[in-house]
């Protein structure tokens, strides 16, 4: 990285560390005194990082808040954190039940990642990598965190991602996607057969935290060769265990608690 960008980023980072919780809101002229930088040099990093819903200047009293993203970010940090680490002995224990690759999942901004993921000793094995992003229509994993976002965001997903065709069996068609997702939250599993990648299959199951609100997935996938009816049964079974053993450390009330 150059000089120039690093003093850029340096910059960027100096403007967001002003936002604290004893300072919160700040005007122009404040941020400008602060940091000791013209007003007209300031405004263009703010309103750079405005474009980006990174900060947002009221309508009314014209001063600076922190924007929504860094709250994402924030909410995705802890809940990868956290995921990752009370998942990895469960996923360990997953694909020795399973002989299959176990993935952890999060929704972000439109897409899933992989968060975690612990491979299988098959020699042929589904291939993907930890930081991997996939759309959030298609694959067993993807679909089991789609069902449960608000109704905004699936709307969202589709004005600005649509359902492209990824694979041979990725569904296209809105009204089916519908019926499909509605069918996932009915059962609490989703199922995928070449969805995402030719040869792949996969069952994923949700994660739920103290709230009840879904904060990933985890899932298990194999190639066809391997897939039958039996095991469809048999992994489904497996990774709702896993899901509430790790919605359990999460704090999720279990069914007793209700």
């Amino acid at each position: 990285m150059d000089t120039t960008a690093v003093k850029t980023l340096d910059r960027l980072v100096e403007i967001l560390d002003c936002f604290t919780h004893t300072q919160p809101v700040w005007s122009l002229a404040e941020l400008s005194a602060r940091l000791d930088t013209p007003k007209s040099t300031l405004h263009r990093f703010l309103t750079g990082l405005e474009a980006h819903d990174i900060l947002r200047r009221d309508a009314d009293d014209k001063r600076w808040r922190l924007g929504y993203h860094p709250v994402i970010w924030g909410s995705l940090a802890a809940e990868s954190t956290t995921l990752r680490d009370l998942a990895k002995p469960i996923m360990v224990d997953l694909v020795a039940a399973s002989s299959e690759t176990a993935i952890l999942t999060v929704y972000h901004n439109g897409g899933v990642t992989c968060i975690d993921l612990c491979e299988t000793h098959h020699p042929v094995r589904l291939r993907m990598e930890v930081g991997t992003r996939r759309a959030a229509h298609a694959g067993a994993s993807s679909k089991a965190l789609m069902a449960y976002l608000p109704e905004e965001e699936i709307q969202a997903i589709l004005r600005d991602r649509g359902l492209p065709k990824l694979c041979t069996n990725t569904i296209t068609d809105l009204d089916t996607l519908r019926g499909e997702l509605t069918k996932i939250r009915e059962q609490g599993y989703a199922a995928s057969v070449e969805e995402t990648d030719p040869g792949a299959w996969g069952i994923a199951t949700p994660i739920r935290d103290w709230r009840g609100q879904v904060v990933g997935a985890i899932g298990v996938a194999g190639p066809t060769m391997r897939y039958s009816t039996e095991k469809v049964q048999q992994y489904v079974t497996l990774c709702r265990q896993a899901a509430a053993e790790i919605s359990t450390q999460l704090g999720a009330r279990t069914t007793n608690d209700e």
